[in-house]
């Protein structure tokens, strides 16, 4: 860890809620580590609910992975101006 990393703030919260954050730590298991799994849970949720939004909409274009690859590859031409 850097020297950044290692400081350590206060986050002010009610008791009930420290109460609460306590019961589900697992023995042995820091804060930070509980809270950092908790962020990491999040961020994955708000990915998949916007994949969801994206799949319930319709709204997306089918693509042919091979066809990005081949246009990635080098040597082959860049496309000029909009490619629709």
């Amino acid at each position: 860890m850097s020297g950044n990393d290692r400081k350590i703030k206060c986050i002010p919260m009610k008791e009930t809620t420290w109460k609460n954050l306590h019961e589900l730590k697992e023995p042995g298991q820091s804060c930070d580590k509980l809270l950092a799994g908790m962020i990491q849970r999040e961020h994955d949720w708000r990915d998949w609910k916007i994949i969801a939004e994206i799949d319930g909409t319709g709204e997306y274009v089918a693509f042919d992975p091979d066809e990005i690859l081949r246009e990635d590859s080098p040597g082959h031409p860049v496309k000029e101006g909009n490619p629709s």
